[in-house]
């Protein structure tokens, strides 16, 4: 990739490659309920789903909010209508896999120089016309020439070269060998159709049409009485409000006035817990996001990576979950991707021990380490995670200083946050292949570690060229080992997203996304 595509990556994706979304643009998105809270799972559902009615859900708006298709990953509300107007080519099923939607297969050759994929047949448009490869190659040439938020995770194709095979078949050949194709397609690439001028008027194939949108209000959705999927979508209307505050969302639900609130806060789903009157849904936890730290080990101290491995021993991973996720969360192993497939879950635990670390900055030259950590209140667990671990690391004699910026800084300059040398963390999970593209190497879209090298980039390679799940499971192993034992990511903990909804809300689905569900299966029991 080109200095200027790094560049280009680096702006796009800061909040949503990141893991950073805009969907955690709220107060307080990283929460759970207690154990008496007998919530459900966003995927859950009781009983024959009923078909009619209006479901009403409250949503993070904002100032940047937008019908652009293109631009829908700008806020969660922008991002859920999206999802029930378009269909993807691809989705990520409830066990963190790629499932097929529009696509009917997605295959790459023997060595991941060129994928094959075919789209489904007896699709079609609101407008009448039916899906063909055509559409499928104007969508990803229009997402790259747009400079959208997933325009870097499509720089590996080349789309000069696409070539249509059929009416249904594209023959996409690379730039370089990229065996992760069908999990690029998971991230709200939505479809539209060959030729579409007016992106903020685009007739799509999904469950819904819209008939009403006002940016900073919400919209009206009604049912396709044309959708080509086996189930649903089972409403009659869709209603989406946008309420930019977490306690008024929740105020509107517990009020009536609307079905659906995403976004709770953590104290605030303690708070109801045992409020009948509402139900708690929570994510499976391969979407529960991560809390942590990030410590550039291409700066010193980290350099020498005795001294970042004595900050993993400086924590107490227990008294995070019980202090931070108010015992709701569970303890972490410094890695991305706990519960997902490939995670490396026989790596050792990293455990609490102060005198342990206390002899690595011996051994370093780093006795009486003194750090400053970078934070903010932009949303819940970070600054609250940097304060408990200051405390914790004084057993280790590591003095750790806040330098607390206020929200509406903290992603403002690129430069400053993708740089920061040790900085609070909250990450959102996506398939493991993605993480390690996007945060190590020479060539990462945004090298918060900033660990690169001939070794991690040859790591990262062989990643990247994986094609089979023999290939994927070999080298996630090899280069999760690496980054467990050398790398600047301080996971601690992990906690769910928490939306709260009225007890006949049935079939809403994050299928990788806590913080804007997919409502085509959803119902009113």
């Amino acid at each position: 990739m080109t200095e200027s595509g790094r560049s280009v990556s680096r702006r796009t994706l800061l909040r949503a490659a990141a893991g950073i979304s805009a969907g955690a643009a709220g107060a307080a998105l990283l929460t759970a309920c207690g154990s008496d809270a007998k919530p459900v799972t966003a995927s859950s559902a009781s009983g024959t789903p009923r078909k009619g009615g209006r479901m009403r859900a409250a949503f993070i708006g904002g100032s940047n909010e937008t019908g652009d298709v293109t631009k829908a990953a700008n806020t969660p509300i922008d991002y859920v209508r999206a999802r029930v107007v378009y269909d993807e080519l691809c989705v990520v099923g409830p066990d963190g896999r790629t499932q097929m939607q529009l696509a009917e297969s997605v295959e790459p050759n023997a060595d991941g120089t060129a994928w094959t994929l075919r789209v489904r047949d007896g699709v079609h448009f609101t407008d009448g016309r039916r899906l063909t490869a055509a559409d499928v190659l104007f969508t990803l040439r229009t997402y790259m020439d747009a400079k959208a938020n997933q325009s870097p995770l499509l720089a590996d194709i080349d789309l000069a070269g696409a070539q249509r095979k059929d009416d249904r078949t594209l023959l996409l050949p690379m730039k370089r060998p990229n065996g992760c194709l069908d999990l690029i397609l998971t991230q709200g690439i939505f479809v539209i159709p060959d030729g579409t001028k007016d992106f903020t008027a685009v007739p799509g194939s999904g469950p819904y049409i819209l008939t009403q949108h006002k940016v900073g209000q919400g919209a009206l959705l009604k049912r396709n009485p044309d959708y080509w999927g086996p189930e649903g979508p089972y409403l009659d209307e869709l209603e989406l409000v946008s309420i930019a505050d977490g306690t008024a969302r929740l105020n509107a639900l517990k009020a009536g006035q609307v079905d659906y609130a995403a976004s709770i806060s953590l104290v605030a789903g303690k708070a109801e817990r045992a409020n009948g009157k509402i139900q708690l849904i929570t994510p499976p936890k391969w979407e529960w996001p991560n809390f942590g730290a990030m410590l550039k080990r291409s700066q010193a101290p980290f350099t020498d990576p005795r001294v970042a491995q004595a900050l993993k021993y400086a924590v107490d991973r227990q008294q995070m979950v019980d202090r931070v996720t108010l015992g709701f969360g569970e303890v972490a192993n410094d890695l991305f991707g706990k519960h997902l497939p490939f995670y490396a879950d026989d790596l050792p635990q990293t455990r609490y021990d102060p005198d342990r670390a206390k002899q690595l900055l011996a051994q370093a030259g780093a006795g009486n380490l003194s750090l400053t950590i970078r934070t903010s209140d932009y949303e819940y667990g970070l600054t609250e995670g940097a304060v408990v671990l200051a405390e914790q690391a004084k057993k280790a004699g590591i003095t750790i200083n806040l330098d607390k910026v206020p929200a509406g800084d903290f992603f403002a300059d690129p430069k400053v946050f993708i740089g920061a040398k040790f900085q609070s963390a909250n990450r959102k999970p996506r398939p493991l292949p993605l993480d390690v593209l996007f945060f190590y190497g020479s060539d990462a879209l945004l090298p918060f570690t900033g660990l690169a090298g001939p070794k991690v980039d040859d790591l990262v390679t062989k990643v990247r060229s994986a094609v089979t799940d023999e290939q994927r499971r070999s080298s996630l192993a090899d280069i999760q080992q690496l980054l467990h034992e050398e790398g600047g990511d301080l996971v601690w903990a992990k906690a769910p997203v928490l939306a709260a909804a009225s007890p006949r809300v049935q079939g809403v689905k994050s299928l990788g996304y806590p913080t804007f569900p997919s409502f085509k299966d959803a119902y009113l029991a």
